[in-house]
């Protein structure tokens, strides 16, 4: 396993060792020269940055031997069942899988047609598709007039008083 928090070490920096109680009362007394509204926002990410940290090497360290020991207890039990089921009805569940499998295709040949068509014929599909369209399509946005004649309101004055001033004359005398 590797250790998720090694990638940020910073040699540059000391460290306590592995005792984090030390670690954060030395981060206790250099948020303690900060200004009030410094430490409560210094403190938070703090939190937060130990909070991650133990997140991160507890999921690194994998399930407990205890937890993967009641684990396999459960499998264990749900197979038994399960192979004792099986055994115990597998032909009959087939027979009445396959059974359900029949009625559902009749039951949806016989009526999903006319349940489709008893709900369509409540509907206004002309009035749906208007709806759709003014809640999800801007006729201005593919409005190319419109479009040129913003750009103008917006932008010709200052292009046109540029074309102005970089004008040059030539005055020739005879």
């Amino acid at each position: 396993m590797t250790n998720p928090v090694s990638q940020f070490r910073n040699n540059l920096f000391g460290s306590r060792g592995m005792d984090i109680k030390s670690a954060l009362d030395y981060v206790e007394v250099m948020i303690g020269n900060m200004s009030t509204s410094e430490q409560i926002a210094v403190r938070t990410a703090v939190g937060v940055l130990i909070n991650t940290i133990d997140s991160a090497v507890t999921q690194s360290q994998g399930p407990s031997p205890e937890k993967m020991a009641i684990i396999d207890l459960i499998d264990e039990r749900i197979a038994k069942h399960n192979f004792i089921r099986e055994e115990a009805i597998g032909d009959v569940v087939d027979a009445h899988i396959h059974n359900l499998d029949d009625k559902i295709a009749d039951w949806m040949d016989n009526n999903l047609r006319d349940k489709m068509m008893d709900v369509l014929a409540n509907e206004d599909i002309s009035d749906d598709i208007s709806n759709w369209m003014s809640n999800n399509f801007d006729l201005n946005d593919y409005n190319v007039d419109y479009a040129i004649e913003s750009w103008a309101d917006n932008n010709l004055d200052e292009k046109i008083s540029e074309a102005v001033n970089n004008l040059t004359f030539t005055v020739n005398v005879n």
